[in-house]
């Protein structure tokens, strides 16, 4: 026991030695923080010390239980066993956190010496602490230095520096190394549907299933977000390993209120049969999980030499296109769509085209998807909103005619919290009104629907400005996504005019979807005509605007300007 011994359960308050009770003295006295109970925990008594590091007056703590100090740091069963101990009356030692008046947290290493009545029975209890945050704080900071906050595996530096000593033991004694480097399916659905709490829960929750699984904890790491890694000496178990992952993500995941389902996706490099350096070995590893996302969704994929000449590819690509938007070498082309009731030129849709001295033009299909992965998704769009108001501004002053013009918005734009800010300042520095935009967002965009996306929709349409949804069909529609967002039109999917002939199932998709638009007061757009006979099949089913190669191709601005004039001149179309 310390120097400040506890009575014998049989023994007096009374009975305490003249050397313990001057011990206890000078605790009042020196800078020890000290606090007296009743056997509830009710406050009695605090020195200044007390009161200085909980911010609390003598007056706001007298008479108050322990309680009010809780900070939540600390289980139940931590403080049941606490007061066990003293009840028992014996001394407890330990650390607490608790929570200051202001809010701040302070560490205290607590002792708390029982005194007790003549049957042996606690009447109060005298806390003697000391102030340990600063200690606890630096303890803290270097073991955040390796290990991850959250889920408390190994992070990153740590694993490049197992490496790092591991290959030195495979280059003396010829030992293999393995790399498991693990990515957590749907996991930004979860985070972004279900909250941040809850996406914090689940990788918890994963983190714990792989330690269940017998890995070493020491060569265990949360690489970073949603993705794991394990090493392993020898590749057979590796890929043992790997088959016991995946089956951890069989079962769903419990988290708070909601039943969640996830996979895994696994890429596997070994040295030194794949990598002869750490951070090859890591490179090889990113590179074939990216592969066994892109080819299964989930399982695991091995390095092979052919993926990673693919994936610097890719790295070409994206200096590439970084090179392309600082040098202004990304243009738009635009596409007419034509109103069908007035057969006049309606608008035109902004279409972005990238044309690379190496690789030719290359198709917005592959660089869109790969610009918003590289997370340069929001420069490209910001540029073709701006670009497009600018010269759709310019055609008004110089031909007149009320148009507007279309612009495709992606999905990470609306989740930023100043995009309409943003947009609102463009038309301001464009000078284009309002009512002459448009914002194409894709159906798949809904699926994911939250109050602020709704909240988002409403503050755009409040600037005037035209909202449609691109690429219908291709989702999940229901009638919710479409009831509850402020829409002003639908457009069909190509994929469903293309090739549409009489008595195709398509057709009565195409005139169901027509009918469902204009019951909600919302005008259509037929996308991707090409012949004839899918015009005659729209005009039907009385479709509001159409647009397709049918009309014309994307034109460069150049080119769209030189034929505006003739766009809008009055067709024939209906006496097809």
């Amino acid at each position: 026991m310390n120097h400040i011994q506890a009575t014998q359960k049989n023994q007096s308050a009374d009975t305490y030695t003249v050397q313990q009770l001057i011990d206890i003295k000078h605790a009042l006295d020196r800078s020890i923080i000290v606090a007296i109970t009743d056997n509830r925990g009710v406050i009695t008594f605090v020195n200044d010390h007390f009161c200085a590091i909980s911010k609390y007056t003598k007056g706001e703590l007298i008479g108050q239980d322990h309680r009010l100090l809780n900070s939540g740091h600390h289980s139940k069963a931590y403080f049941k066993e606490m007061w066990r101990t003293i009840g028992n009356g014996e001394m407890w030692c330990g650390d607490i956190c608790n929570r200051a008046k202001d809010g701040s947290l302070y560490w205290v290493q607590t002792t708390i010496i029982p005194f007790l009545n003549a049957k042996g029975v606690p009447y109060q209890y005298v806390a003697i602490r000391t102030d340990v945050t600063e200690q606890k704080n630096i303890k803290k900071f270097k073991f955040l230095a390796y290990h991850d906050e959250l889920t408390g595996l190994l992070n990153s530096r740590m694993m490049h520096i197992y490496l790092a000593d591991s290959f030195k033991d495979t280059n003396k004694d010829g030992l293999s190394l393995t790399l498991l480097m693990m990515d957590v399916n749907r996991f930004k659905q979860i985070n972004d549907g279900f909250g941040h709490l809850t996406g914090d829960l689940f990788l918890i929750e994963v983190a714990t299933r792989l330690k269940r699984l017998g890995v070493d904890e020491k060569s265990l790491f949360r690489y970073s977000g949603d993705r794991f890694a394990i090493i392993m000496k020898n590749e057979e178990q590796a890929l043992w390993k790997a088959h016991q992952i995946m089956a951890v993500f069989e079962d769903s995941f419990l988290i708070e209120q909601y039943e969640l389902y996830s996979s895994i996706s696994i890429g596997i490099s070994s040295c030194p049969i794949d990598a002869q350096t750490p951070e090859d070995l890591v490179k090889f590893a990113n590179v074939a999980l990216l592969e066994a996302k892109k080819e299964k969704g989930s399982g695991y994929v091995q390095y092979e030499h052919s993926m990673n000449i693919a994936h610097d590819q890719l790295l070409i690509l994206e200096t590439k296109l970084r090179y392309a938007i600082k040098q202004n070498q990304i243009e738009l082309y635009y596409q007419p769509k034509f109103d069908l009731k007035t057969n006049r030129l309606m608008g035109m849709e902004g279409l972005i085209r990238w044309y690379d001295a190496d690789y030719g033009f290359i198709s917005p299909e592959k660089f869109i998807p790969f610009a918003e992965e590289c997370g340069l998704i929001s420069v490209i769009g910001e540029w073709a909103l701006k670009r497009a108001c600018t010269q759709m501004k310019m055609w008004l002053d110089e031909f007149g005619i009320d148009i507007r013009v279309s612009v495709n918005i992606s999905p990470i734009h609306l989740k930023e919290r100043t995009f309409v800010q943003r947009l609102h300042g463009v038309l301001q520095e464009t000078g284009l009104p309002a009512k002459n935009l448009e914002l194409e967002i894709t159906e798949m965009s809904l699926m994911h629907q939250t109050e602020q996306l709704i909240e988002t929709f409403n503050q755009i349409k409040d600037l005037g400005v035209m909202i449609a949804i691109d690429d219908f069909g291709t989702g999940y529609s229901s009638l919710s996504y479409l009831k509850k967002f402020p829409i002003d039109i639908l457009k069909i999917d190509q994929s469903f005019i293309r090739g549409l002939k009489p008595g195709l199932s398509d057709v009565a998709m195409v005139t169901a979807i027509i009918k469902l638009a204009h019951a909600l007061n919302m005008l259509v757009v037929a996308e991707g005509v090409e012949t004839k006979e899918e015009l005659s099949i729209i005009l039907d089913n009385n479709c509001d605007f159409v647009q397709g190669f049918y009309f014309s191709k994307p034109l460069s601005t150049e080119e769209f300007s030189a034929r505006l004039q003739d766009f809008h001149l009055p067709k024939i179309w209906g006496n097809l």
